[in-house]
């Protein structure tokens, strides 16, 4: 990690510490803000529902498959924790009700039907196995931070499963469809790697790629119907010249993120070189709150 003492002032003027690997993802105006504005305000989004089941899909997964804890505890400790989730509006609550009453059919364990949330996880621990077979080294992801070359500050973040290389462990969930027969429908595994993903994974690989050449990389996608596991040994998407990609486009964010920075002497001064969009998609999670501390920052300036 960065030793704070040697950075540059305006990282504490925009309590911008680090970058992230999802971060390249979220656009300027919202990284920006997230930071350096609702943060110092202590006004934080709740988690959703299937933010927390995504959360213990990972957990459950990985203390089965990596500690041999036996399934049926774990999964009623997770089931515990999305029970006690209270719902952000409406629409969560009706999510967080699929989740834990709703019924599927497995489409990978033969007669399997459970709740949307047991089978997600049965899947999660299924498609886990897949994804480690035959490593000899299985572990919980440690933290890593990339330096890169031009670049102030390090992209920190935390690998979920590390074997040789790197396996990330991503959650489907249905979403409300009112005119559908369920008033809900299933959030379908992709036929590729999302690129959102991709980009996420590509410092991991990097890191771990300072460590030892041929590192794999795995992204496993599990919902309520079954999972799917792509890997970089067969998939173009995971391979080393796509994440070398990646990781170039990671360094523009990245330096023309630290640029707008260093030029400014205030949040204001900030805020106003960036344009909102609240019609962006990771704006339907943010709270009320959180929304209406954006939207008066903005017309402030």
């Amino acid at each position: 990690m960065e030793d704070f003492n040697d950075l540059p002032a305006w990282c504490e003027t925009f309590n911008f510490w680090n970058h992230s690997p999802t971060g390249r993802n979220r656009p300027d105006h919202l990284e920006f803000f997230e930071k350096a504005v609702a943060r110092p305000a202590k006004i934080f989004s709740p988690p959703t529902a299937p933010m927390v089941g995504g959360t213990e899909a990972e957990s459950h997964a990985k203390l089965v498959v990596i500690d041999g804890v036996d399934p049926t505890e774990s999964f009623r400790h997770s089931l515990s924790i999305l029970q006690d989730h209270e719902p952000a509006d409406e629409q969560d609550a009706e999510k967080l009700r699929i989740m834990l009453d709703e019924e599927y059919a497995s489409d990978v364990i033969e007669g399997r039907t459970g709740t949307v949330f047991e089978l997600t996880l049965e899947h999660m621990v299924l498609g886990l196995r897949e994804a480690t077979q035959g490593e000899n080294k299985v572990e919980d992801g440690p933290w890593c931070s990339l330096n890169l070359p031009n670049l102030v500050l390090n992209i920190d973040g935390q690998i979920d499963v590390q074997t040789r290389g790197v396996v990330e462990l991503k959650s489907q969930w249905p979403y409300v469809k009112a005119n559908s027969k369920r008033g809900w429908t299933v959030n379908s595994l992709p036929a590729r790697p999302k690129p959102d993903h991709v980009s996420q994974v590509a410092p991991y690989w990097a890191w771990m790629s300072q460590q030892s050449a041929n590192v794999p990389v795995t992204l496993l996608y599990a919902n309520c119907k079954g999972y799917r596991v792509f890997s970089s040994q067969d998939c173009d998407e995971l391979s080393p010249a796509r994440l070398s990609d990646e990781m170039d486009r990671h360094a523009i964010v990245c330096k023309t993120r630290e640029n707008l920075m260093s030029k400014c002497a205030s949040v204001a001064e900030l805020m106003s070189l960036t344009a909102p969009d609240f019609t962006h998609w990771m704006w339907k999670s943010k709270s009320p709150e959180y929304r209406a501390l954006a939207e008066k920052t903005w017309s402030s300036l």
